[in-house]
């Protein structure tokens, strides 16, 4: 590094610049003004910035394809003449002050083709369409071939092929291999499609690279792995057994996600994987239905150091109907689709699924405040109704987590749910889920016991009537430690959400509340803010301080034709912070999703 510009009377040491830059790793436009501040400040800045050129960056920029301009300037002359002899006009660039190429530490495939494809069209607007092919393969292989020659701290890669039109060209680099010995980060989307010689091509592209990465890779730690056919039955079938060599080649596998179809169609092998990283293991994401998967749930027993399981269905994918596993009714078989095995304690703190139970009903009952009555239903009712596949799964999972648990985000649940919850997972923070009103009662025995809940998300289908005593009940359940409801109230009668509100509110008390949430356009009447700005200011005058006015509360707006009243809004925000979305997040998880490690 030069420091011939670094103050040694400078009261910050050199180490402290690392951490600060290293702070701003994400912030390009931060980091491209401090090149030009000084010697110093650009040799901090500048491994940061094409460290990783292909990620955080706006394509649709001009400026964007520089990017490859910049990476043919340190070209050979030989590889300059093949791109001349293709067509392709290049300029005499002046000689680069760093050599770009060896900064580089991810490469993100699909990035990179959209990034050739713009810059073939910068520097040609007119003629770039003549043998555009030839130009492309060309500029893709020789620049992708000097980046991979040239790297020595590649530590993320990500592969995408989606379509005929995407290229992998990488992985027939002679030096691709060598540049992969310290990955940590791998993510492969690779859609298949058309006919016989490119399914073909598809199959030997896929064993190449992961025979390469078993060969020359041990240090991965997350691997994402999205491989899919709309046409080939158990395509993933015929490269598997390279996908679970390589992750058992790996010391140490932090995080592993896999899409629905690669697991149902080699169950066995992904038992196996699972198997050989089970201590290892912290975060496991499948994109698909728990229902298919309960299988798996006997692989997780061994994974004591796990820490988040989702179960994630995609918006706007189509997914398997359901596997015929043999014994998936349980009510109608009696034969259970898990084995008998012994419980390990597990880590588990965050789990995401947001599948319904099945056998839950909504039906409205007698609504009366009574616990022996409450008791009788659930006896009449049985937990074989309760028990299915989904529900049963869940039920493993949290005997196994324990008060490990924190975050649970769950879709519909039952009586059993709620059940086994009230038993095992006393330290929950974070809980979702939508609730069926016969058992709202035994969802507030629940609550009285999570006494460091902090964060609600509540759906729930109202009657037209409801005794108050279980409102009152509800508002008294909610632990003092609570500081953010969310609530996605229907029912027939609208009226009915402003007289649950008002009478909820009435009997929280001033807790540590911060933020109220509402999840549906039928909850957005003039009567429900009035009750919720009351309720803020009573808490500021019990309370008689200023920090209780940072009380917030969000609201979604689906229908943009219904909205709160403007001059009603506009007075609350004296008071409390109002602020209005269009996207709701009451499914989302309370925490990310895995992501790669920070290169």
């Amino acid at each position: 590094m030069d420091f011939s510009e670094f103050n040694v009377n400078s009261p910050i040491p050199v180490e402290c610049y690392d951490e600060i830059f290293y702070q701003l790793r994400n912030d390009r436009k931060t980091l491209h003004s401090c090149i030009f501040v000084n010697r110093f400040f650009c040799h901090l800045a500048t491994p940061l910035l094409w460290g990783k050129p292909f990620e955080h960056i706006n394509l649709d920029s001009p400026k964007s394809p520089l990017i490859i301009n910049t990476y043919i300037s340190s070209l050979v002359d030989e590889d300059k003449s093949y791109l001349l002899h293709t067509g392709i006009p290049l300029e005499s660039p002046e000689a680069t002050y760093f050599y770009y190429p060896e900064l580089l530490k991810s490469f993100n495939s699909q990035t990179f083709q959209s990034l050739i494809e713009r810059w073939l069209i910068l520097i040609d607007p007119y003629n770039y369409r003549v043998n555009y092919q030839d130009k492309f393969i060309y500029t893709s292989y020789l620049v992708g071939n000097l980046l991979f020659a040239s790297m020595k701290r590649l530590k993320s890669l990500k592969y995408f092929k989606l379509n005929s039109h995407d290229r992998v060209f990488f992985i027939k680099h002679k030096e691709f291999v060598y540049s992969i010995s310290r990955l940590i980060n791998l993510e492969v989307t690779h859609f298949v499609g058309g006919r016989y010689p490119s399914i073909q091509s598809d199959e030997d592209n896929l064993n190449d690279l992961f025979i390469a990465l078993s060969r020359y890779t041990s240090s991965i730690r997350f691997v994402k792995i999205n491989i899919s056919s709309n046409n080939i039955i158990s395509f993933t079938t015929r490269f598997i057994k390279n996908i679970s060599d390589f992750i058992a080649h790996q010391f140490k596998i932090e995080g592993l996600s896999f899409n629905e179809s690669l697991i149902t169609e080699n169950l066995f092998e992904f038992g196996e994987i699972i198997k050989s990283q089970e201590t290892n293991l912290k975060y496991l994401t499948i994109e698909g239905k728990l229902k298919n998967f309960a299988s798996i749930i006997k692989q997780l027993r061994n994974c004591t150091n796990l820490e988040s399981l989702i179960f994630e269905r995609k918006e706007g994918e189509e997914y398997m109907m359901d596997v015929n596993w043999g014994s998936c009714d349980i009510k109608m078989r009696g034969v259970p689709i898990f084995e008998k095995f012994g419980f390990n304690q597990l880590n588990i703190k965050n789990i995401y699924c947001v599948e319904d139970c099945v056998g839950v009903d909504n039906e409205y009952i007698n609504c009366i405040y009574d616990e022996h009555q409450q008791q009788h239903q659930q006896q009449k009712n049985g937990f074989s109704v309760s028990d299915d596949i989904v529900a049963f799964g869940l039920k493993k999972i949290l005997i196994m987590t324990k008060t490990n648990l924190r975050t649970l985000n769950l879709g519909r649940i039952n009586t059993s749910i709620i059940t086994t919850l009230g038993k095992n997972c006393h330290n929950l923070t974070h809980l979702s889920c939508e609730l069926p009103i016969k058992d709202f009662w035994l969802f507030i025995r629940l609550l009285e016991v999570l006494g460091e809940l902090e964060h609600l998300k509540l759906k729930l289908k109202l009657p037209p009537m409801l005794n108050d005593n279980y409102i009152v009940a509800f508002a008294n359940s909610l632990p003092s430690s609570l500081k953010k409801l969310g609530l996605n109230l229907c029912c027939v009668e609208e009226e009915f959400i402003t007289y649950f509100l008002l009478k909820l509110l009435e009997n929280m008390g001033y807790n540590k509340l911060c933020e109220l949430y509402f999840y549906n356009d039928q909850m957005i009447r003039n009567d429900n803010l009035r009750i919720i700005l009351q309720f803020a200011l009573n808490r500021i005058r019990y309370y008689e301080n200023s920090d209780y006015r940072n009380f917030k509360f969000k609201y979604v707006i689906e229908n943009f034709n219904q909205d709160f009243d403007q001059f009603l809004i506009q007075n609350g925000r004296e008071y409390i912070g109002i602020i209005r979305e269009e996207v709701s997040d009451f499914y989302h998880p309370f925490y990310e999703s895995f992501g790669f490690e920070v290169c």
